[in-house]
């Protein structure tokens, strides 16, 4: 597969994403303690923030609904504990993911290099310099947000949503399923936005990564553009991959500017079914005191603002995948020269020879795939004694610099 090749559908299928998830994993592997230790410090964080609105509720129905001075101190007095905690944890949760995360890019920017160095002279002559830069430097620089911040977000959000569902249950089942009616049209919306989003991110990688190899082409070739008069063709051709990056961009923006303002809707929409009909069910003595109705609002916030933010994270998840899925798709590429089982080291000095040697170099043929081209060597045999020294004339294309690099294995 060449790493230029247009966007396509299958391009992040399922497949691909457990792909990307399980070669990420293999990755992390050797830090696994400090991941176990910052997904503990996440877990107790995010309980400290579902206990605030239990200790409002607390405090409004037995302190100032009883004037209970003791059970209003005793509310405060938790609550500035769990905040407190909330914060410690939440700064060693920081510290733990962005160490971990800036390890796995230190090690995956080292796996990619040293891989590189392993492919044969065919894949470099095939493949584009910009195209292989894009991928040591764009693809995963565009993970760096997912795996320094974007992950301890997706578990928080997470974690407060299921913690605020569970929690508005216990608190008053009446209530919580008027306000659970909004979910499904927060989920359907969800749906689109995921599905909507997923080739237009990878649109946006590819893009990239075409833009940079122009630029890196017409840099390194300045002096032939210059001398053939063709800076005008340059600038057209680079003018036209920088408006398809532009247009992958915008075809993003377009697609969040639909998204969002749903969600921020449906979350004042629920704010007002809240009070509307938390005062109503009061007012006919249903169980719904105030203080259930002030713990139901802070813990909407705790349920919808997870769902805006997820699909925030969930942009930065489809550029950081589609970046990891061409990274391990260059990982996965494999060398046309290998060693022969039982070979053995060469001598250190002795004879240089050859026998019989022939070769013609792939193209790529109508269909697209690789075909073997017009041979350029034919039966070539010489020896070269220890000492001796051997030029090879000839015209243009007769295979000199191709026998060359024949004897130092580039193909």
């Amino acid at each position: 597969m060449a790493l230029d090749e247009p966007v396509t559908e299958e391009k992040l299928s399922r497949d691909d994403a457990r792909h990307v998830l399980r070669r990420s994993m293999t990755l992390l592997r050797p830090y696994r303690g400090q991941v176990i230790v910052a997904a503990i410090a996440l877990v107790a964080q995010t309980a400290c923030i579902l206990a605030g609105p239990a200790l409002v509720r607390y405090g409004i129905d037995a302190g100032l609904s009883h004037h209970n001075a003791g059970a209003l101190n005793l509310a405060a007095a938790l609550y500035l504990a769990v905040a407190l905690a909330a914060l410690v944890l939440g700064r060693q949760v920081v510290w733990l993911v962005s160490r971990i995360a800036e390890v796995f890019l230190r090690d995956l920017r080292m796996t990619v290099f040293q891989h590189l160095l392993t492919l044969g002279m065919d894949f470099f002559e095939r493949e584009k310099t910009g195209q292989l830069v894009a991928r040591l430097t764009s693809d995963i620089d565009a993970t760096q947000d997912l795996v320094s911040q974007g992950l301890v977000l997706i578990a928080q959000n997470g974690l407060l949503f299921f913690g605020a569902v569970i929690a508005i249950i216990g608190i008053s089942p009446l209530l919580a399923a008027c306000t659970l009616v909004l979910v499904p049209p927060v989920i359907a919306a969800s749906a689109w936005f995921r599905t909507t989003s997923n080739r237009a991110y990878l649109a946006v990688r590819d893009r990239i990564g075409v833009n940079l190899a122009t630029l890196q082409e017409g840099l390194a070739g300045v002096r032939v553009v210059q001398a053939f008069n063709r800076e005008r063709a340059w600038t057209r051709r680079f003018y036209d991959t920088n408006e398809a990056q532009f247009d992958a961009h915008m075809e993003t923006v377009r697609i969040a500017s639909k998204y969002f303002p749903v969600i921020e809707f449906t979350g004042v929409l629920g704010i007002a079914l809240i009070i509307g009909l938390g005062g109503w069910f009061n007012a006919m003595g249903w169980g719904v005191s105030i203080g259930t109705i002030a713990a139901f609002v802070l813990y909407l916030n705790s349920l919808f603002e997870p769902v805006q933010q997820l699909s925030q994270q969930y942009n930065t998840v489809q550029s950081s995948a589609a970046g990891l899925n061409k990274v391990y798709s260059l990982l996965d590429t494999t060398t046309h020269i290998s060693e022969a089982s039982g070979a053995v080291a060469l001598p250190p000095s002795g004879a240089l020879e050859v026998h019989d040697v022939s070769f013609a170099y792939g193209v790529r043929g109508d269909s697209g795939g690789d075909e073997v081209g017009a041979p350029v060597l034919r039966d070539v045999s010489l020896c070269v004694a220890p000492g001796e020294r051997l030029a090879l004339v000839g015209p243009t294309g007769a295979g000199k610099s191709t026998l060359a690099k024949l004897l130092v294995r580039f193909y």
